[in-house]
């Protein structure tokens, strides 16, 4: 008899995780009251932030006639539909009816849990009762001014768990990236993946490359550099954020530490954030 897997395998109508936070827009990219448009998990959303500071997240959808809500108006805390003048507060309740002073107490468009953090903006697009912030993955070195960093998207027209499959296939580097942070092909023939945790909210990848060639883009920091220990970590969360780190030592060094336990001894290290972000069933936005 055929075994049952354990697993729940996702239908063309279960494309996507629905109870999770995922982020949907840097914090910049709300500055001067901006109706930003975006699609999320195939869902059109408009995000805006009011007088009051706070973010609101609704459908991008009048339930009038269902002009986008992005190319409204923006008044305080609310939002104008400007096909027939319908407002909107930051929960999605219709507010305000021009010349109907008779507003139907359910009338309104969806509003989705939103927080901001970390120069991120959050969005909850399952069961909002289920939606707790403190879920929510903490970063702190994007609050750290010892740290910079460079915000930003790469759009791919691809399924988000090929892209999770990506980030977490360090073997791909020495051919795909082989002009800056790959390098040498022998990262993939002779490195092995040192550690692969398999964890309650996703997984744990590490992999050490010794007594190595520097990649590129170690050269343009080092200019004089010479054969280096390396070591690249990926940490994923569902529904596909990713921690990754790669840390660079003299060569020899790392293997003392991973003989004794002690501190790395960096020569210097990237930290990169990158949170999937689903579209439609086939698109993605990475941030």
């Amino acid at each position: 008899m055929a075994q049952k897997e354990a697993f729940h395998q996702a239908s063309p109508t279960e494309a996507f995780l629905m109870d999770c936070w995922y982020v949907a827009a840097w914090d910049h990219e709300l500055i001067g009251g901006r109706l930003l448009a975006r699609t999320i998990l195939d869902k059109p959303v408009v995000l805006y932030k009011g007088d009051s500071g706070k973010v609101a997240a609704l459908d991008d959808r009048c339930c009038h006639r269902g002009a986008k809500l992005s190319m409204g108006r923006r008044e305080g805390d609310c939002v104008r539909c400007m096909y027939h003048g319908l407002k909107f507060d930051a929960t999605g309740k219709c507010v305000q009816i021009p010349g109907q002073d008779n507003i139907p107490p359910k009338l309104g468009v969806r509003g989705y849990p939103v927080v901001e953090r970390d120069h991120l903006i959050w969005i909850w697009m399952g069961d909002p009762a289920k939606a707790d912030p403190a879920g929510i993955l903490d970063f702190p070195y994007m609050r750290d001014s010892g740290w910079r960093g460079h915000p930003g998207y790469l759009h791919y027209d691809a399924n988000y768990l090929l892209i999770v499959d990506n980030l977490s296939d360090f073997a791909h580097l020495a051919f795909v990236h082989a002009k800056t942070l790959g390098g040498s092909e022998e990262y993939a023939f002779k490195s092995k993946p040192t550690a692969i945790e398999r964890l309650d909210d996703g997984f744990r990848v590490e992999r050490w490359h010794m007594n190595a060639p520097p990649p590129p883009f170690h050269k343009k920091v080092e200019r004089d550099a010479g054969p280096v220990d390396r070591r690249n970590i990926a940490r994923m969360h569902v529904p596909g954020i990713f921690f990754m780190e790669t840390l660079f030592s003299p060569a020899g060094s790392g293997a003392a530490v991973s003989d004794s336990g002690a501190t790395w001894p960096l020569l210097w290290r990237i930290r990169e954030i990158s949170c999937c972000a689903p579209s439609l069933p086939g698109s993605i936005a990475e941030a």
